[in-house]
């Protein structure tokens, strides 16, 4: 089948945990055997802060390395301000490309073109900020888009279930877990000497009020369990991206006990996935609006810790109800219940080693995953 992807590679130019999470639709697509395509959408906002627009942006630069890179740029255009100009393929062959395709999986509603996306007959969308998109759209009057698709698609396990209380509006979503090309992350035989590691950031964006609850950030998470190396032998390392507030928050972590780095060290795919490899499990806390909410949200950064063979101790979110706990993943909702995971990952850390990758082979294998949604939307 012809399949667009609509992703947005150049809005987080630093992080490679969302490089990942984009290539991982496009190649595992293309390992099923069909023919993909990546359309991405820029509008001059983008650009305005820049000393240099398109087609000279940076963003336009990092465009034509990424694809270029990965092996897919023929089959790649971005599109500035609706077709005004592009990147790699030319609007007019953007717009026949989606006249023969067969479905597009827009992930995060980020493909917005109306030219492009009238023309394809089956149009997914891919929530990857359960929670957020379906407040915005039915509390807050922000359009994210659902109207112009016609499946619905969350990384929020509970969310449209009983027991979670963010709005569905009036869609029926479907549950999948984040894709990994399982064949990217090999197991690492390590002998786990590590830390405890993850990659996280501080500050949120966009927070809003529910029901009276606010959404919050990860920074009230993570005070939560400031003190949580003092309870534990276990050394545990955060790549935390503090901001402006780099080194008074670092500084305050340190003291409790972290060892601390810059997430800027681990710019790179081949360092990310050298940086998890080396580490000898996750710990991590997750945004409040995930918790707060039940979302069942898990993340797309625990999945390549699973992949790679290392288990992975996160703050519960609901998503146990779907996704076997207890041996490679882990979940903790207080202090004591996190020195306990902790605990039990390093008195049998290999069957818990072992038993993280079947988890990825079961769950997470975007074989599975991009084949389970393509037959979920008819094709």
């Amino acid at each position: 089948m012809r399949i667009i992807v609509g992703y947005s590679f150049t809005q987080d130019r630093t992080n490679p945990g969302f490089r990942e999470v984009g290539l991982a639709y496009i190649l595992g697509l293309a390992r099923l055997g069909h023919e993909v395509y990546l359309f991405e959408d820029v509008a001059p906002k983008q650009c305005a802060k820049s000393e240099r627009q398109f087609p000279n942006w940076e963003g336009t630069e990092y465009f034509q390395w990424l694809t270029k890179s990965s092996g897919i740029w023929p089959r790649c255009s971005l599109v500035y301000n609706a077709g005004e100009a592009t990147c790699g393929m030319p609007f007019e062959e953007v717009l026949q490309t989606a006249r023969t395709a067969d479905a597009l999986l827009n992930v995060g509603g980020r493909l917005k073109t109306e030219e492009i996306l009238e023309r394809i007959p089956v149009r997914a969308y891919l929530d990857m900020v359960p929670a957020k998109a379906q407040v915005y759209e039915a509390e807050c009057g922000i359009d994210r888009g659902f109207s112009r698709h016609h499946h619905f698609f969350t990384i929020g396990l509970n969310i449209g279930l009983e027991g979670c209380d963010v709005p569905a509006c009036g869609r029926h979503w479907l549950h999948y877990f984040p894709p990994v090309v399982l064949s990217h992350w090999p197991v690492f035989d390590g002998n786990g000497a590590g830390r405890f590691t993850t990659i996280s950031g501080w500050t949120g964006k966009h927070m809003f009020k529910f029901q009276g609850r606010f959404s919050g950030d990860k920074a009230g998470q993570w005070n939560k369990f400031i003190e949580l190396p003092r309870r534990t032998s276990q050394e545990m390392e955060l790549a935390m991206k503090f901001g402006k507030v780099f080194e008074t928050e670092a500084k305050r972590f340190e003291e409790h006990g972290w060892h601390v780095i810059d997430p800027k060290q681990i710019g790179d795919i081949d360092v990310y996935r050298k940086y998890i490899a080396a580490s000898r499990a996750e710990f991590s806390v997750a945004n409040n609006r995930y918790v707060e909410f039940n979302t069942g949200w898990l993340s797309d950064r625990s999945a390549r810790y699973l992949a790679s063979g290392r288990p992975v101790l996160v703050q519960s979110t609901g998503f146990e109800a779907h996704i076997p706990t207890g041996k490679g993943l882990l979940s903790f909702r207080t202090p004591e219940e996190a020195v306990n995971g902790l605990e039990e990952i390093n008195r049998d850390y290999q069957a818990h080693r072992r038993a993280a990758r079947v988890l990825a082979e079961e769950y997470f294998d975007s074989d599975k995953v991009l084949s389970r949604m393509l037959g979920d939307m008819g094709l």
